[in-house]
């Protein structure tokens, strides 16, 4: 009887497993069949994910969960309900919803767009929530950079004859024809949960993935260490040498074969954490945000009330602006909730001719760099207390860096007698990196002080590389469903 009962209890919870690990997996489409880029899907009010740009999504079934019911939502289009125990792997379509007001509902509130933006300013320290909470969240980050011009070539060497120096250039010219005008491409993600409390955050990174192909990198560092190889075959290894940029000592005690102080194994937590609450905290704070001068300098912009819509079954406004100015630095549209006035979507874009940031030391130092063509979209849920936060951010920006600059190596002398050995190196780069983030809140927990001060946040987490794509990495996660261009990664 003990067997038997052990039987069926080891039965049930191999069950239990199966349903507590279940993922579905599917994708939507309008009744067109056209994709539905990042439509949330939630089960309750705090559990979601969302669809990526080709309308793709992977939901890890929660247990228990919040909810009896999935809920598809997105702007224009109806809102979806299916039972929990029909949701299951396919496709899943949404159909277009045309908003119609009666006429008492617009008589009663027929608003201007700066007074709605009065609004929105005014209701937003009620509508987005500032109490101390857990964020589950994942994030992707892609650059494609595409190289435009480079040039290495050694000027002056001691430690090599007029034909050696003639070869040595020649191997650093065949270097850098192959990698002019190609693109290469990478993928970061990581998994883990975001705690924050009085402007305060603390990360902790569950799981973390790169997919790079080091033989088609053509980023800088790739480059440079192809460079360097060739170079440090004609030094001394065992000496150390004085490395300087132009008037600038860069390193007194350089040594070729010295370890790396970083692998790409090991990532700061803190630059990840920056680079997550730069899209969620101040996303959700975005009301204080000056440089966000559509909220702030209405004179600058022209407003236009395009409409109405449908999200999450309520109605929302469709506020468009544009500069009227050229202090105006942006244009894009903002999603209002008719009813509390808070912002449920958000989009904005960098004006023609602005940039976020923007360094020329050209003739000075020999480097340039230029942050421009930003684009920024995040949209809202809300919570049963009726307070709203960020569920899906995504920050797309192209960076411009040019770079002419001298090395010049010097070998530090054993000896005093010693003859004085250099090498001079001439480099030039220049390229576009065109960067992607996208981060979305899976759960969102209350926490109290004492839970917030419990957690200690490491100094670095460990990234595992992958040079081509692996469904199997975030099986039983709730994460971003892989475009095509990750799937195919090779």
């Amino acid at each position: 009887m003990k067997k038997v009962t052990s039987l069926l209890l080891l039965t049930f919870l191999l069950i239990a497993q199966d349903i507590v690990a279940q993922t579905i997996t599917g994708k939507v489409l309008d009744e067109q069949q056209q994709p539905i880029p990042y439509v949330t899907i939630g089960i309750g009010p705090t559990y979601n994910v969302v669809s990526n740009e080709d309308g793709a999504f992977i939901i890890l079934l929660p247990e228990p969960a919040e909810d009896n019911k999935v809920t598809f939502s997105s702007i224009g289009y109806q809102t979806v309900q299916v039972p929990l125990t029909d949701f299951k792997n396919g496709i899943y379509v949404l159909k277009e919803q045309a908003t119609q007001l009666d006429d008492v509902y617009i008589t009663n509130q027929k608003l201007t767009p700066q007074e709605i933006l009065a609004q929105v300013v005014a209701n937003a320290p009620k509508n987005y929530g500032t109490q101390p909470v857990k964020q589950t969240f994942f994030m992707r980050s892609s650059q494609n950079i595409k190289l435009l011009d480079s040039k290495f070539e050694l000027l002056k060497s001691s430690l090599e004859t007029k034909s050696t120096l003639k070869d040595l250039n020649k191997e650093l010219q065949d270097i850098t024809a192959r990698v002019i005008n190609q693109n290469s491409q990478m993928f970061t993600e990581a998994y883990g949960h975001l705690y924050t409390q009085d402007g305060k955050s603390k990360l902790m990174v569950e799981k973390a993935v790169e997919l790079r192909n080091k033989e088609k990198d053509i980023s800088g560092d790739q480059i440079n260490s192809r460079i360097m190889e060739i170079i440090k075959k004609h030094l001394d290894r065992d000496a150390t040498y004085t490395l300087k940029s132009g008037l600038f000592t860069l390193d007194k005690e350089f040594k070729f074969d010295s370890p790396k102080k970083d692998s790409v194994q090991d990532s700061k937590t803190a630059n990840l954490r920056s680079r997550i609450t730069s899209l969620s905290s101040s996303l959700n704070k975005f009301y204080t945000d000056e440089e966000l001068d559509f909220l702030t300098d209405l004179k600058r912009y022209t407003y236009t009330l395009e409409g109405f819509s449908n999200y999450g079954g309520e109605t929302v406004y469709i506020l468009d602006f544009k500069p009227a100015k050229s202090s105006a630095s942006y244009f894009g549209k903002l999603y209002v909730n008719v009813n509390d006035f808070a912002v449920v979507k958000l989009e904005y874009n960098l004006a023609d001719g602005k940039t976020e940031e923007k360094i020329n030391l050209k003739f000075l130092l020999g480097m340039k760099m230029v942050q421009d063509r930003v684009k920024v979209a995040a949209t809202y849920t809300k919570n049963e207390k009726g307070q709203y936060s960020v569920n899906f951010a995504k920050k797309q920006m192209v960076t411009y860096m040019f770079l002419n600059r001298s090395l010049k190596l010097t070998k530090n002398k054993v000896d005093k007698k010693e003859e004085t050995k250099m090498l001079k190196l001439d480099i030039l780069a220049e390229f576009d990196a065109q960067t992607t983030e996208e981060l979305f809140v899976i759960n969102k927990e209350p926490i109290n002080s004492q839970e917030f001060n419990s957690i200690s946040e490491q100094e670095k987490y460990h990234i595992d590389h992958l040079s081509k794509y692996d469904a199997s990495v975030w099986k039983n996660y709730n994460v971003l469903a892989p475009v095509d261009a990750i799937k195919n990664y090779n």
